[in-house]
């Protein structure tokens, strides 16, 4: 069958300046696969591409702070934060949410997101997926587990909240597995 749409983005430039050899702005994959992992690298990418042709740029300081503060900063720190908690209370979750409706939301978003993967606007569903975690987050700071760990008999209510959050990172995570 013919194509019906060729997807292609713009040029890739690095710190605002096309890559070069002699000016040292040009980096090849392997070189960058031989010092970091893949990983950051396509979330950046995807964070800063649209669906039309403009140029993206890989300014190293920016991809630092974007992948600390997405990624570790607000991604992972979901994870971390109930890890310690689900362990402590034997390493299983609990049977069932407290706030149901929370995960419903962060399962109804994946009519959006789909929209922009096959929009091919990566950009968008990035920002739709950082705007779930920040949320989990939110809920993280409301509930404060590691307030209510230091009272033994509010166990369940911890194991709970855990159960929560660490499902709602599933869902994120799912998220940007495309």
């Amino acid at each position: 069958r013919k194509p019906t749409a060729v997807f292609v983005h713009g040029f890739l430039t690095v710190d605002g300046q096309k890559m070069s050899k002699s000016r040292g702005t040009f980096i090849t994959a392997r070189r960058y696969l031989d010092r970091l992992p893949a990983e950051p690298l396509r979330y950046y990418f995807a964070a800063k591409l649209g669906d039309g042709l403009d140029d993206i740029d890989l300014a190293l300081e920016d991809f630092t702070a974007r992948v600390n503060s997405d990624i570790v900063g607000k991604l992972v720190n979901i994870a971390s934060r109930c890890a310690g908690f689900v362990q402590r209370a034997g390493g299983r979750l609990a049977a069932s949410l407290p706030e149901p409706t929370l995960y419903e939301q962060f399962a109804a978003a994946r009519e959006a997101i789909a929209a922009h993967y096959d929009g091919r606007n990566t950009a968008a569903a990035m920002r739709e997926i950082m705007l779930l975690a920040d949320r989990a987050n939110q809920y993280l700071d409301q509930t404060k587990p590691w307030l209510l760990a230091k009272d033994p008999a509010r166990t369940k209510e911890v194991l709970a909240v855990a159960t929560q959050a660490l499902n709602l990172f599933r869902v994120l995570m799912t998220y940007l597995a495309p």
